[in-house]
Order: structure tokens, then sequence, then C-alpha cells
């Protein structure tokens, strides 16, 4: 049996006063779904987990949490495409597992332990990253390798218009976000000896030439001309910060009370690259909508709460100390660009859509 601890024991995963009948909302979608016109109810919420093994998880944790005590109850979590997620609750405590996913035809999946090894670095620099407590990677244990984390109990918003709230209250809650992620690429990477645990630099043209190839790319003319242009007028590089890959709201927890960030979740996506990849993917949302969830510039203002897609630029500039620069365009062509192909087979409008404006954003970038 292979295990490994996660610093600062395991108190961090007790359940807090007054919260010991609150569920936390942990629930993961697929990266693309708030840009989708598909319906995605049927992946909120919990399902029996009859997939795993709860006695020889309980055997495992005896050995490898401190303080851990069963019995144990767990359920998984819907959705989340490339790992499984269950919630395991004691009488006194709960936790998080993430376990490796079953279909290996699914979604291309990074190594769990590259996960856990990146939330344990991140701990000593007070970003608000789950505590990871133990990790196994012998697979006799479930099957697949595993790891558990604390739960963090918080409110996750569906709805990026944040209905419910009073305009400052709303616009307190997009503050947050922003810092949040101005906080993340603050960080400097190098004193976590990250390369140590797997994390090298992904190269942006790498990344491109991977999109650019899929035969969506190719589908359209439209979408064909803005490959064209992207390998044309690649940008050069921003210094290097550990990027999240999916810093959309629904990935927040905010604190039971006022609008702290609790927990940033799902990084099984994250890497060291380009802050801008993070920051025009949250942008996307500003400048892309459907009829049903218009573009949040189309909202924005001071009866609404909702911060302009300029002003969440500027406060990102501010709280980072990074400049987004020109190339920030060439980036949300680019988004835009790989969420078009991911809309391609199943919504091939909303693609058209998400292309006329991957276009309008090439051509302010100079195409």
């Amino acid at each position: 049996m292979t295990v490994t601890q996660g610093r600062g024991g395991e108190r961090d995963g007790e359940r807090q006063p007054g919260n010991r009948g609150a569920a936390p909302i942990l629930v993961l979608l697929p990266a693309e779904a708030r840009m989708t016109t598909r319906d995605t109810s049927q992946m909120l919420g919990t399902r029996p987990a009859d997939d795993l093994d709860g006695a020889a998880l309980a055997r495992w944790m005896r050995q490898a949490i401190d303080g851990f005590e069963g019995p144990l109850a767990y359920v998984r979590f819907a959705g989340g495409r490339r790992n499984r997620t269950y919630r395991i609750d004691t009488p006194e405590r709960a936790y998080v597992l993430r376990r490796r996913p079953s279909d290996p035809q699914g979604p291309a999946v990074r190594p769990l332990d590259r996960e856990f090894r990146l939330l344990q670095a991140l701990q000593p620099t007070g970003f608000p990253a789950p505590r990871p407590l133990a990790l196994c990677t012998d697979a006799s244990v479930l099957g697949d390798p595993f790891y558990v984390m604390q739960l963090v109990e918080g409110r996750t918003l569906w709805d990026e218009t944040i209905p419910g709230m009073t305009p400052a209250h709303r616009r307190e809650h997009f503050d947050a976000w922003i810092d949040a992620l101005a906080a993340l690429h603050a960080i400097e990477p190098a004193p976590l000896a990250l390369d140590a645990i797997g994390f090298t630099e992904c190269q942006l043209d790498r990344k491109l030439r991977h999109w650019t190839a899929r035969p969506a790319a190719r589908a359209t003319p439209e979408l064909a001309r803005i490959a064209d242009w992207l390998l044309r007028a690649l940008p050069d590089h921003a210094p290097p910060a550990i990027v999240h890959g999916d810093f959309r709201l629904q990935n927040l927890l905010f604190s039971q009370e006022g609008v702290d960030v609790a927990a940033v979740l799902d990084w099984d996506q994250a890497g060291l690259g380009d802050p801008r990849i993070d920051l025009a993917y949250v942008l996307a949302r500003w400048v892309s909508g459907t009829e049903l969830h218009p573009a949040l510039d189309e909202l924005a203002g001071p009866e609404s709460g909702i911060p302009s897609a300029d002003a969440m630029v500027a406060r990102y500039c501010r709280a980072s100390g990074r400049d987004a620069g020109a190339a920030l365009d060439w980036h949300l062509a680019y988004t835009l660009f790989r969420l078009a192909l991911l809309e391609q087979e199943e919504a091939p409008a909303h693609s058209a859509t998400l292309a006329a404006t991957a276009w309008t954003y090439a051509r302010r970038a100079g195409a």
C-alpha cells in the first residue's frame, strides 16, 4: 500500500460549529458547460456510489489519515468527466475523495498524484486551495489511484448573473472572483519547486497546434480562417504563472457568510503557462452568450452590479501586478475558438456564434 500524507494533519476536514447539517456544494461540470446551450441540470446533485468499496476505503483511511474513525457513508457527486469525486461522511468529520475515471475512452486525464502534490505545494502560500490529506497509488485498494482531501463548506453560484442579491452584494462576488484569479497568478512558481512534481511550462504554440489540428478546426470556412490566423499571430509569452485551466465561477466555493472565496476546486487542468489563458477563459462569458444566457457585458452596469469586461481586466491588473497587454484579444479569440470547436458537433449554431465572436477579437488583434 502506497500512502502519501498531506500537510497539517486532518483537522481542516472537521465540520465546523453551526454547519453540522449543511451539505457542501461540490458538483463538477464539464469545462465548457457555461458556454453551451445543452441542458446541464442532470449533472447537478449526488447519486449513490455503488462503484466504491466502502469497507476497503475505511481500512485504508484508518491507516492513512490521523483521527479517522468510522463508520463512513458516501455519495458520488454527479458530473465531472475527468475524475470521479465523492463525499465521505463519518459521525464527526467529512472528506472529499478524488479518483480516476472508470471510462478509459473518456477525456484525457492527468495523473492524480500531480493534482494532489500541487494542492500540497499551494498550502504555504495562503491561497484557498483544499488541503490534501493522503494519496493512494496502490490500485489494489479501490481499483484505481485516488486521494482524500479536506471538505470545505461553502456556497457555489451556478448562474453567473448571481440572481437574488442586491447590486452591491453581487458586485462583491464578482470582485472576489477576479481577485482570486489575480492572487493565484501572483504566486511565484519557482519557490514551490513545481518542476519536481511534474509541472513544466506549457508551451502555447504546442497547445495551439493541438487544437488547430482537430478535424473540427476545418469544419467550416470561418473556423479554418480563425485557426490559420491564430497560428500566424501567436503572441509573445507572458512570464509564466500557475494556471488553473478552468477558473469559472462554478469552481469557486464562497464562504457561508460574506463573500470570501473559501476554496478553488477542480485542479486537474492546472499547469504552468501564460496567465492570460485563465483571464480570457473567465472573460469569455462576458463577450459571448446565447439567447437564454446573454453575454454578461450586455447586462453590466450599476443597476445590475455586474462589472464590465474592461472593469474585470482593470481590477485583475491592479490586483495581480500584471499587464494584460494587447495580446489579451488574441487569447480571447483563441479561447472562443476552442469553445466553438467543442460545440461544433452537438450545437453547430452556437459554434458559429462563438466563431463569429472569436473573429471579432481576432480583428481587434490585427487580423
